[in-house]
């Protein structure tokens, strides 16, 4: 394949060529021409003045001046008579001169045109003597020298032609070059911008055709970088957007392959995103009616929706959100967004839960205040020692109801980040030992010993009242699920960077299957104990809301039938 250099160097070569060998055939001709008219010219000339001057007398005279003649003008001098018969000749020869055309014409009074004839130039002139022709001079030239010098001349000429298109053909070439090598490196820019080097530019200037075109590359050039600077950051800001969503999603093509899956389809699923893109959606083969769903959405264009129940690998509920994507010319693909739905349905769960136990505790109270009323209203009320009876116990009733309702409303304020602590440092041993004193009725009516152990003193940054509760919460826990005799402990130790209070007992222990749900609200391991002590559900979830405003951490440790220990980590105060 040519290159446009190639074509451009050839076509000046020819069209060189051409020019120079038509001049130099032209000029030979020209020159050649013009030689052999000059000679013609001058054969006439020295012919007339022959046929002139020649004396017409006798044959040795003609013969005599025919050879001085020849010597002097260096050509072959021939006289002919009327009749065409040799009557002098400086080569001595004698012929028929009607047989040649110059003669005849001149003995008929005719002055004919040089003729060239066996490398010879004939002119031949008539001899007119009183107005009679009385024969004719014919002058003959060799020119064979002539031709040799023409051929001399043609040789020179055709190496001077040959020089010149040389070096036609070299600045052709040096032409050729400084056309192309400016669109030679417009075309590399272009190769380049098309594989995607957009900061390549042309340097070209001026204001011609190429230069202009190298300005138009240019500034294309700019536009694509640009066009494609803004595609990339969208790309990006789209990928960002993909990846960080919450929600897990996935795209199928119109051919039924996946285009696309992002970070929490592969968490949702635990499919890795590498085994799906690039292959048919009927690879899904779990959820089970997911590919189904999605051939239902392809075919018929509409929006699906449909929750999903996952069961590995954890259980999830999803609701899959199928959309039609058409695409021009080529199909319908689909999009497919899942939205983890588990922790609203547990939340659900929790808000039912909730309610059916809030009813369920204010229910029983409720229902024996009301029972031992109606009791003493029907006349039991005239029974003084049962009127005091069902009397006391509508009031301890009521104490219970307005405590359910009391930890109800903290445990709603501190959910609800409602209220602020009121931080101060105090001692350690202060908020331990005030506590002690609460509970030590308790701890008399149940004959339980509490021991307390402090290794060193130590300040701490919290809001007394708030933490107070805490150790309150914890000790009347213990207290109630320890039997009568039992012992409980309170140990508060420092650390390196931290400081511990640990509240044990001795008491019945906790299941290892329901220690996870012992901070839940209304949660009780046995039921009935709880009830019966009075105890609301909802302490161990108030102490474990507190701790974590506090930024500590609490941890359970128990064993059926030997006891429980909540260990309670907080940071020390800054002061420390």
């Amino acid at each position: 394949m040519k290159t446009l250099k190639a074509k451009i160097t050839w076509s000046f070569l020819l069209l060189i060529g051409c020019s120079v060998l038509g001049t130099g055939i032209f000029v030979a001709l020209l020159l050649q021409t013009s030689y052999l008219d000059s000679l013609s010219g001058r054969l006439q000339k020295e012919g007339k003045m022959l046929a002139e001057t020649t004396r017409w007398d006798s044959d040795r005279s003609l013969q005599h001046q025919a050879q001085v003649y020849a010597q002097t003008l260096d050509v072959r001098v021939t006289f002919f008579d009327r009749n065409g018969r040799v009557l002098g000749d400086s080569e001595g020869k004698s012929f028929d001169g009607k047989e040649f055309t110059e003669v005849a014409e001149a003995l008929k009074n005719h002055i004919p045109d040089p003729t060239i004839r066996n490398d010879f130039l004939h002119a031949a002139l008539p001899v007119e003597r009183n107005g009679h022709i009385v024969g004719a001079v014919r002058l003959s030239l060799d020119i064979r020298e002539v031709n040799r010098s023409l051929h001399q001349v043609w040789f020179s000429l055709a190496l001077g032609l040959l020089f010149a298109y040389a070096l036609a053909a070299f600045f052709s070439s040096r032409i050729a070059s400084g056309v192309t090598r400016p669109l030679e490196e417009i075309t590399q820019v272009a190769r380049d911008i098309a594989e995607k080097r957009f900061y390549r530019r042309v340097q070209q200037e001026g204001r011609d055709e190429v230069a202009h075109l190298g300005q138009a590359i240019n500034r294309m050039a700019r536009s694509l970088q640009k066009q494609m600077e803004t595609i990339r950051k969208s790309e990006r800001r789209l990928n960002s957007v993909i990846e960080s969503m919450e929600s897990g999603l996935i795209m199928v093509d119109p051919t039924g392959n996946v285009s696309l899956a992002n970070r929490a389809f592969e968490r949702m699923f635990s499919m890795p995103a590498s085994d799906l893109i690039g292959h048919s959606y009927k690879k899904l083969s779990y959820p089970y009616d997911l590919s189904e769903l999605i051939t239902e959405c392809a075919e018929s264009g509409i929006r699906l929706r449909k929750e999903i129940h996952l069961y590995y690998p954890e259980e999830r509920m999803l609701l899959a959100h199928l959309t039609p994507m058409w695409v021009e010319k080529n199909g319908v693909g689909v999009v497919v967004v899942f939205h983890d739905l588990t922790a609203i349905r547990r939340l659900e769960q929790l808000r039912r839960d909730f309610v059916a136990n809030v009813s369920h505790e204010l229910k029983t109270p409720i229902t024996s205040i009301r029972g031992f009323a109606e009791t003493l209203l029907d006349g039991a009320m005239h029974d003084r020692e049962t009127c005091q009876e069902f009397l006391q116990i509508i009031h301890e009733e009521s104490l219970r109801l307005q405590r359910l309702i009391g930890d109800l409303l903290d445990l709603s304020r501190i959910e609800s980040k409602q209220f602020h602590l009121k931080t101060e440092i105090v001692p350690v041993d202060t908020l331990i030992y005030s506590a002690q004193k609460m509970v030590r009725d308790q701890l008399k009516a149940k004959d339980q010993n509490l021991t307390i152990e402090i290794d060193e003193l130590f300040e701490v940054e919290v809001d007394p009242d708030r933490f107070r509760q805490i150790i309150l919460n914890l000790l009347t826990n213990a207290i109630h699920y320890t039997p009568a005799g039992g012992h409980i402990t309170v140990v508060a130790r420092r650390r390196k960077s931290d400081w511990q209070l640990i509240i044990g007992d001795s008491g019945i222990g906790i299941p290892e299957s329901d220690l996870p749900r012992i901070f839940e609200r209304f949660y009780r391991v046995d039921k009935a104990r709880a009830r019966n002590s009075g105890g609301t559900g909802l302490g161990l979830a108030i102490v474990k809301h507190l701790v974590e405003v506090h930024h500590g951490k609490i941890q359970v440790e128990s064993k059926v039938g030997e006891g429980t220990s909540f260990i309670l980590t907080f940071p020390l105060s800054p002061s420390d």
